[in-house]
């Protein structure tokens, strides 16, 4: 799971020159949500984030096919099995060369096309981000739980670990 996040986030992001060039396509009903939320809703917690559904059109995809690099040999290296994808509205590139099918590669890069752009539309609630939050959640806590451990260790024995090795 934290694998998949690092590669994820590793890849390269390209963000708009002009909040104008972001034109990601939501559908009329979720607007429709989003603005009843926005005026205050019938919760009684008070206006909700609606998450804005990103809808991908294929005339804002380019779509190429490249040679493969890395571990596999030579079928790799011979083969356009490598699928990078360039989301024209926002300059975001994906590529992906995850298997040696180019069809399935090319399905795979769509959908991280798709999380990149809810991550960029949507930010801390998208569904990356919400992973990415319970991860850093949870490192806080184990770090908070070995600090809680080691200063009462500390504690019991104070002469060990506070002098040099060579010191007596």
């Amino acid at each position: 799971m934290h694998r998949v996040l690092s590669s994820l986030l590793s890849l390269p992001i390209r963000l708009p020159q002009k909040p104008a060039d972001l034109t990601l396509r939501a559908c009329a009903r979720s607007r429709a949500l989003t603005s009843e939320a926005a005026d205050g809703g019938s919760d009684k917690r008070g206006p909700s984030k609606q998450r804005t559904p990103v809808v991908l059109s294929e005339e804002d995809i380019e779509e190429k096919h490249v040679r493969g690099w890395g571990n596999g040999g030579q079928k790799v290296n011979k083969t356009n099995s490598c699928v990078q994808l360039l989301h024209r509205p926002t300059g975001t590139v994906v590529i992906c060369q995850d298997t040696r099918y180019l069809q399935q590669n090319r399905k795979i890069a769509r959908k991280r096309l798709i999380e990149k752009l809810d991550l960029l539309a949507n930010g801390s609630e998208s569904k990356i981000g919400v992973k990415i939050t319970k991860l850093q959640a949870r490192k806080h806590k184990q770090r908070q739980r070995s600090k809680k451990k080691y200063a009462a260790e500390s504690a019991k024995d104070p002469g060990n670990g506070s002098e040099p090795a060579g010191a007596e």
